[in-house]
């Protein structure tokens, strides 16, 4: 295979840059988590169809109600969650800001499409060719319309990239910093190119792999029956971090 380079972009402005011979033409997810009027909320980003797919999955049937926000289109749904344990269902809002090429999307539990209004509101969206950088406005701000002035909202935390690729299997790509730093082993990695790789067990679920990178952790959860092979092809992977 030939060489292979992709770039993309984290909710929180990360940016990231594969390349080796590997098929890196999978489409990339960023999940973050923020929170708005003392809630924690998480939400992704992803292209068009990765938005739809998630609204499907949850069980939206209708994306019924549209607002236009940010230079781009907000469209919400509604299901309902089952507590599998009390029997009680709960509903649901989905919510999906479309830009050009990306989506944003979340759910809102008890929720009323203004919420939604008010929750992307709280974010300043900034789409790029690789992807969406959404920044906690500072302050609330009253728009000019009916909908209620949008509550302020947290630092962007948690954010990582979710990207699958083949002959690996899915890796979660994530700022290295004191928070995640912890997620290592008390051990040292074998020393690989650009840092150290990393190779723990979760019971009942097999091998996982870390990189620890400069400024980058990267969590490798294998393909079925390609564990032992990871640290080989893991070799002619670069994973970094790119302005």
């Amino acid at each position: 295979m030939r060489r292979q380079v992709a770039v993309h972009r984290s909710l929180d402005g990360v940016r990231v840059r594969l390349s080796g011979r590997h098929d890196l033409g999978r489409p990339v997810t960023s999940v973050a988590r923020v929170a708005v009027a003392d809630r924690l909320h998480e939400f992704s980003a992803g292209t068009h169809a990765d938005a739809l797919a998630w609204a499907e999955d949850i069980g939206v049937r209708r994306l019924d109600q549209e607002f236009r926000i940010q230079g781009g289109r907000l469209r919400t749904g509604r299901t309902a969650t089952r507590d599998p344990g009390t029997g009680v269902r709960e509903p649901v809002l989905a919510a999906i800001w479309e830009g050009r090429r990306h989506a944003v999307f979340t759910h809102l539990y008890h929720a009323r499409p203004a919420d939604a209004v008010a929750f992307f509101d709280a974010l300043r969206l900034t789409e790029h060719d690789d992807g969406i950088i959404a920044v906690p406005r500072g302050r609330a701000r009253r728009r000019e319309s009916s909908v209620p002035s949008s509550p302020a909202a947290s630092a962007i935390t948690d954010a990582m990239l979710v990207k699958e690729v083949p002959g690996l299997g899915l890796l979660e790509i994530t700022a290295l910093d004191a928070r995640t730093r912890r997620r290592l082993p008390p051990w040292r990695g074998a020393s690989v190119a650009g840092g150290e790789l990393f190779q723990d067990t979760v019971p009942g679920q097999g091998l996982y792999f870390l990189l620890a990178l400069r400024s980058l952790l990267v969590t490798v959860l294998p393909e079925e029956h390609l564990a032992e092979r990871i640290p080989g092809r893991l070799a002619g992977l670069a994973v970094e971090a790119v302005r």
